[in-house]
């Protein structure tokens, strides 16, 4: 007899929440929670608990394959419509996820419904560029008030939790991610051409130092790396290449001048140079941006697990090196000890999980497989247990 897939996910998700540590939030009693299953992953919302206890209890009984937490404050979390909530302000929310529709690597084809490690590559630069270039650096947040975390499937979430920011509205948010992205900020506006006397052909640039704060002490700063590096400095001038000239060529941005070592085309090559440097966080990267603009949003839980993965949106402890953050490995649920027969709907590819490769397996194929990696295939819809 088949067995049901939505079944036997639910039956080992809750068992999991019957054992964990229950997940939480701050103020989790004024925030709205929706659970969803198999087909949808909203299928029941404005809910409310008065606890992280309430809400695992909840999550061993009902055995959601999905839950999904408010940005939101409530006076009256489980009111509907949404207006009788009366909303009270909200955390500033990031959801960055790789593309659907293209692959990281280059090979030409989209990994999904998979996630390939070049894409959880690209999707983690992105985060770390966020929090240590933004949310740090130029929005004054610090360590402890962020909360970082794998999505659970293809990317990262960044939580802000501060009071100052809970207030601000959907434009206010608008603007926070227009200066993010650098929004109509061109490298005219950085550099400057000034003529030199007696030369009316000839100009010098002058412009942003590094210890200057916003993109342009950001830009210089990435410049300056760049030339530091003799892997990437000729990159931007074959001059630059020789160590003389990449000294000169530093020293003269240390001041403000960008040309102390003449560069062809100069205007040109840092124009590209300070395009790559912004960060999209709705284009390069898949992101809703709904989720930053959106007061009234829900999104997944930290700490609970994905139903389209199995694997947990696991926060990511303080302390942790993000560079060497791997939650493909790191964020699961389920065991690699033991073992579950799966039949392959179709054909699925070379697939890393758990500090662990799996060959590719056929199509109409039955393989016993780690708990964890079982779960996975099932949740993604291209196998079912037997």
């Amino acid at each position: 007899m088949a067995v049901s897939p939505h079944y036997w996910l639910a039956e080992r998700f809750g068992a999991y929440y019957a054992r964990a540590q229950p997940p939480s939030l701050p103020r989790l009693e004024r925030r709205e929670f929706g659970f969803g299953g198999w087909e949808r992953k909203i299928e029941f919302r404005h809910l409310s608990f008065s606890s992280p206890i309430k809400l695992a209890e909840t999550l061993a009984k009902d055995k959601p394959l999905y839950v999904s937490a408010s940005s939101a404050y409530y006076e009256f979390p489980d009111a509907r419509p949404m207006v009788r909530k009366n909303w009270q302000g909200a955390d500033l929310v990031f959801d960055l996820d790789a593309p659907s529709d293209k692959c990281a690597s280059g090979r030409g084809m989209p990994c999904a419904p998979f996630t390939c490690s070049e894409c959880i590559h690209r999707v983690r630069e992105n985060m770390v560029r966020l929090v240590e270039d933004f949310l740090l650096a130029d929005f004054g947040l610090s360590r402890n008030e962020l909360q970082i975390g794998f999505s659970g499937s293809r990317g990262f979430h960044v939580r802000a939790y501060k009071k100052e920011m809970e207030p601000l509205g959907r434009d206010e948010r608008r603007e926070i991610v227009d200066y993010i992205e650098g929004s109509g900020l061109t490298v005219d506006q950085m550099l400057v051409q000034e003529p030199i006397a007696g030369h009316p052909n000839m100009y010098k640039l002058r412009g942003p130092t590094p210890n200057m704060g916003g993109y342009g002490g950001k830009f210089a700063k990435k410049v300056v790396a760049m030339v530091k590096d003799s892997a990437t400095a000729g990159t931007i001038s074959p001059k630059l290449k020789k160590k003389e000239n990449a000294e000169r060529f530093i020293a003269g941005v240390n001041e403000g001048r960008w040309s102390d070592v003449p560069i062809t085309h100069a205007l040109d090559v840092f124009k590209q140079l300070f395009e790559s440097m912004k960060l999209s966080v709705s284009n390069s990267v898949e992101t809703d941006v709904n989720v930053t603009f959106d007061t009234t949003k829900i999104l997944r839980m930290p700490d609970t697990i994905h139903g389209g993965s199995g694997i947990l949106a696991k926060t990511i402890p303080l302390g942790v090196d993000f560079s060497s953050y791997e939650p493909m490995h790191q964020a699961l649920a389920f065991s690699m000890d033991k073992a579950e027969s799966v039949k392959a709907l179709q054909a699925i590819p070379v697939i890393s999980l758990g500090n662990r490769t799996f060959d590719a397996i056929e199509k109409d194929k039955t393989v016993e497989l780690p708990t964890a990696y079982a779960v996975y295939l099932v949740c993604k819809k291209v196998a079912v247990p037997i």
